[in-house]
């Protein structure tokens, strides 16, 4: 395999600020895009959609992301041990498809009503033909990827926007050569567009990309004389992808300079403007300054736009102790309050080893919660505040194996599964230290009847590594092994 092509400084800051990439393998040429494209095509009309399956059908596709090009991103954007999802699906657009709604895509159709602004999730649009204005290309809206929600996608008074005001906000429609593949944070918002055509038929592959390790130092070809970028040139996206570029290169935030109290009270004022962004970029700068009071008490609004809003930016008070042990007080005063209570919990997953102290109050509610949506945050935090003490380690594990083994096979609520496969990464991201999951492990993969619990709980043994892990995950995927070339035309 190819040396992965990381991206410089510059590619990531772009990403960072427009949410987006376009890039182009260098290892494949037009025949293969073509076989691709005769493939796909041949499986639409022949068979139907294979949705997730759609890799074994085309084991072919791997070669896309396997490319020194698009592996080299997927590794600086997410680190060198990130995950493809076990999530992903085939767009097909016929002649006479009609425009999509502009969205944002769910995390596979389950409720996580607060995204992440710190890089852990991506996604990759790959297309193997030539893709004209009239085929009906994927839409974007670059910089809309911070967005709580995007006055296209809801209505003004959902949105907190002035109806007299329109957005800035431009959309782009991706014209583009065969190979493209267009690679966007998970949660910006686009769209399929209209085929305009009488006869050509569009295809794109959507698959997504996890990242699995918290950031210690850049994952890609980093300058270090570029390591103090102030983004000025993200505009009212500047505090936030500054905290999201220290996160990534691992470096500890320190208070702004040149702040006034003037500027705090000027911050606090936009916590209540009509523009979302406007709105962020107050609580960010409010943030870094370790204004903390005031976005901890946004959190007890009554809507949920304010609630978001203080709880992605206090994310960016993880070296802030007090910050923290405020948060642990508010929940455990208000662990019984839902929409408080899961913020907090996405909080402490966000700030990860920074929120350390945490670790005794999460468990007490991943245990005793009646909130679904406040356990599974908890468990997700569970993953991204490594423990190295065996005492730490033992209890994080038991409680998510746990979790784990917590099914109901009659009666087997989405929240349950959602909790159980978010458990599962969480044991994934531990990596060998979750040695004592093995068990509960491979009873999931075997007997959950979830297909991303057993996803993440084949990911999970195969990151833990063991001979013992490595033979359940070899004897598994020998009995689920599809065959690409088994079709309705072709049985034996």
């Amino acid at each position: 395999m190819e040396t992965p092509l990381l991206l410089t400084d510059k590619q990531v800051q772009e990403f960072l600020i427009n949410g987006y990439l376009i890039l182009q393998p260098i290892s494949l040429d037009r025949n293969f895009h073509s076989s691709i494209f005769t493939e796909v095509q041949s499986i639409f009309q022949q068979d139907a959609n294979p949705g997730n399956n759609i890799l074994p059908r085309i084991p072919q596709l791997q070669y896309v992301f396997d490319d020194p090009v698009i592996k080299g991103a997927l590794v600086s954007l997410l680190g060198s041990n990130y995950t493809m999802q076990p999530h992903r699906h085939a767009h097909a657009t016929h002649p006479g498809t009609p425009d999509q709604t502009w969205h944002k895509d769910s995390y596979f159709g389950y409720r996580k009503p607060l995204r992440h602004h710190q890089l852990r999730y991506t996604m990759a649009m790959y297309y193997p033909q030539d893709t004209t204005i009239e085929m009906g290309p994927t839409a974007i809206i670059p910089r809309s990827q911070y967005d709580v929600k995007h006055p296209k996608m809801y209505s003004h008074s959902e949105t907190l926007e002035n109806p007299n005001t329109t957005s800035d906000d431009h959309d782009i429609s991706l014209v583009c050569a065969a190979g493209t593949v267009l690679l966007v944070h998970y949660d910006i918002v686009h769209r399929g567009t209209a085929n305009l055509t009488n006869l050509l038929h569009r295809y794109m592959f959507k698959f997504q990309f996890t990242r699995l390790e918290e950031p210690t130092q850049p994952t890609w070809n980093h300058d270090p004389t570029n390591a103090s970028y102030d983004a000025a040139d993200a505009g009212l996206l500047q505090p936030i992808v500054k905290h999201v570029w220290n996160w990534m290169i691992g470096r500890i935030i320190t208070l702004q300079e040149l702040t006034t109290d003037q500027d705090i009270n000027m911050w606090k004022a936009q916590l209540s403007d009509h523009c979302g962004k406007i709105r962020l970029n107050a609580a960010y700068n409010l943030a870094l300054n370790n204004e903390y009071n005031i976005l901890i008490q946004q959190l007890y609004k009554n809507k949920e736009i304010p609630r978001f809003e203080a709880a992605y930016a206090l994310t960016a008070c993880r070296y802030n102790k007090e910050a923290i042990d405020e948060l642990q007080a508010v929940l455990t005063r208000e662990e019984n309050n839902e929409p408080i209570a899961y913020c907090i919990a996405f909080i402490f997953f966000e700030m990860g080893s920074a929120a350390l102290d945490t670790l005794p109050l999460l468990i007490h509610n991943i245990e005793k919660s009646h909130s679904y949506l406040v356990k599974q945050y908890c468990c997700e935090a569970l993953g991204t505040i490594q423990v190295n003490e065996q005492h730490y380690i033992d209890t994080v594990v038991s409680c998510l194996t746990n979790v784990l083994a917590d099914r109901d096979q009659l009666e087997d609520p989405k929240e349950a599964s959602h909790m159980r496969f978010t458990a599962a990464l969480s044991l994934a991201k531990l990596g060998v230290k979750a040695i004592q999951a093995i068990p509960s492990l491979k009873e999931a993969l075997y007997l959950d009847k979830n297909r991303y619990v057993n996803a993440n709980a084949l990911l999970a043994l195969k990151r833990i590594g063991t001979n013992e892990a490595l033979k359940i995950v070899l004897h598994y995927l020998e009995m689920s092994r599809w065959c690409a070339k088994t079709t309705a035309a072709s049985l034996y």
